[in-house]
């Protein structure tokens, strides 16, 4: 049957010309980081075609697509949003790097069992199989005091380093074996849709639509491969032929092979493993759970997850391999920050030039101090794994980062507020204004008006605020007395509430009395 044209036709790639002259270029931030875009998909015409997918093209007029990207931004229609992704090369601080890497959405799900070797426990029959549900491995991750061993009490994180030890089963991508890496750390990212991905060899794994897999082709997701979605508690995706790589097979050595050092890593065996392919025969929706994520060792950064080749959210510079980078983030003089006295977690105001200026000295000292150390210890052959370990947080990593464009907004409106900690919100800004607004530009204009430039109410705030405008001050103090923000303490003070304070603040950006003053 001769093809309709829309099928044989080849789809060019949509470009934007206003990111493509910045591919690759750094934009500099703090003292000694980076953010360069380093591949993109899809424009602001990718989300106004998903949107009208269900009733074909549609309009054409650019006012016609500005408005619909408005109405979905303001209704938080995020579907469409999430057809765009954008992939950049950081090189950050690492205390702003574990505030970043908290904002991930590819998740598995717990009950995941994640597969290990046991160290030394290989004879020719085979290798020795260790599970651990990817939940456990979190709790072990915890601190902890075990009352049942005194010798282990003064380390509270004995657990989490036996875990970061073991033998965690992955693939290595150059050879296409299956061999070792170990993991960095765990994450716990809340309750997400989860779908059930079941393949022909009874094999099973639960994880959000976007998380990564080795397919047959490459890398990838559920949702773009079969374009999985939920609708009504149902799994919706195009059926076909798919396959993910599974926890593999034994293969013969070949006889002419007589690397020796290479038979010895293999464990001086015979027979090495590879992954295989396993068709997936089914995809349910099973509901929200518990999603969790592992971030594991390059360079490649992959595991064994119930028998399946996954993929972590994150590539990061591993120091375990290679040396850490030399620059670390330096604070000017004037740029020591005072502790915020109504927030634990915030500063406010700025410490005498004069005094930051001994600070910065000293902190100099102890960073050349620091790296000294970890040179001297690389120097007299130390492992890198412990050399690393009394380096500075301030030392810069550096990590490829991939997220679509509806998660991007949501990262971006948390960590370009004010009350963000300045150096990520640093980062946040160069992303937000030189990238985002130049890849999406309506969208850009969108989330300014609705996200970043918009002021929310409760339905307590909206009752008190109606009140107020409408004369009636003492209704509008009575609202909030009886919503406990107006309690008294032992000194006849109204004591803090958060809520009243924010409100506070909004009744003074639209210019309204504050009732109870």
């Amino acid at each position: 049957m001769e093809a309709r044209p829309e099928q044989s036709e080849k789809l060019p790639r949509p470009g934007v010309a206003a990111l493509d002259e910045i591919l690759g270029k750094p934009f500099k931030v703090l003292d000694d980081g980076l953010i360069r875009v380093v591949d993109y998909m899809g424009d602001d015409a990718a989300i106004v075609q998903a949107a009208r997918v269900s009733y074909g093209a549609g309009t054409k007029k650019s006012s016609d697509d500005r408005g619909l990207i408005r109405y979905l931004l303001r209704h938080r229609h995020t579907t469409p949003f999430e057809m765009c992704t954008l992939k950049l090369h950081v090189r950050v601080p690492m205390d702003a790097w574990r505030q970043w890497i908290r904002h991930r959405t590819a998740c598995l799900a717990e009950g995941t069992e994640i597969y290990f070797d046991l160290p030394g426990g290989i004879d020719r029959s085979g290798r020795q199989l260790y599970k651990l549900k990817i939940e456990d491995i979190w709790d072990k991750f915890q601190p902890t005091e075990n009352i049942h061993r005194p010798d282990k009490q003064r380390d509270p994180y004995f657990k989490r380093d036996r875990i970061k030890a073991m033998h965690l089963r992955h693939l290595n991508e150059d050879s296409g074996t299956l061999d070792h890496t170990r993991i960095v750390n765990v994450f716990r990212n809340g309750s997400k849709p989860v779908f059930k991905y079941i393949l022909a060899d009874g094999k099973s794994i639960e994880a959000t639509a976007d998380h990564r897999f080795l397919f047959a082709g490459g890398w990838s997701t559920f949702k773009n491969e079969v374009q999985l979605e939920e609708r009504k508690g149902l799994a919706i995706w195009e059926k076909g032929d798919v396959y993910l790589h599974v926890n593999g097979l034994a293969m013969e050595v070949p006889a002419s092979y007589q690397d020796k050092e290479w038979l010895d890593q293999q464990y001086n065996v015979e027979k090495f493993m590879v992954p295989k392919l396993v068709k997936v025969i089914e995809i349910e929706y099973v509901g929200i759970k518990e999603t969790y994520d592992l971030e594991v060792e390059g360079p490649h950064h992959n595991f064994i997850a119930n028998g399946i080749v996954t993929h972590n959210s994150v590539n990061e510079t591993s120091t375990r391999y290679s040396i850490a980078i030399e620059g670390t983030q330096k604070t000017s003089p004037d740029q020591w920050r005072i502790q915020a006295k109504d927030n634990k977690q915030g500063s406010s105001g700025w410490l005498d030039a004069a005094a930051g200026a001994d600070l910065s000295n000293r902190e100099a000292e102890f960073h050349d101090s620091a790296r000294a150390l970890y040179n001297e210890r690389l120097e007299m052959g130390i492992a890198r794994e412990q050399a690393r370990k009394d380096l500075p947080l301030c030392t810069y990593t550096e990590a490829y980062w991939k997220m679509d464009l509806h998660n991007l907004l949501h990262f971006l409106s948390l960590r370009m507020d004010p009350h963000a900690q300045l150096e990520i919100r640093e980062y946040a800004n160069i992303i937000g204004r030189e990238i985002v607004a130049r890849w999406v530009p309506k969208t850009w204009e969108a989330f300014e008006d609705y996200r970043m430039g918009a002021v929310y109410f409760s339905r307590i705030e909206h009752e008190i605020i109606a009140a107020v405008s409408g004369g009636d001050l003492e209704r509008a103090t009575a609202i909030a007395r009886e919503a406990g923000w107006l309690k008294i303490g032992k000194t006849g003070q109204v004591l803090r509430n958060r809520e009243r304070l924010e409100l506070e603040s909004k009744l003074e950006r639209l210019n309204l009395s504050i009732p109870w003053d």
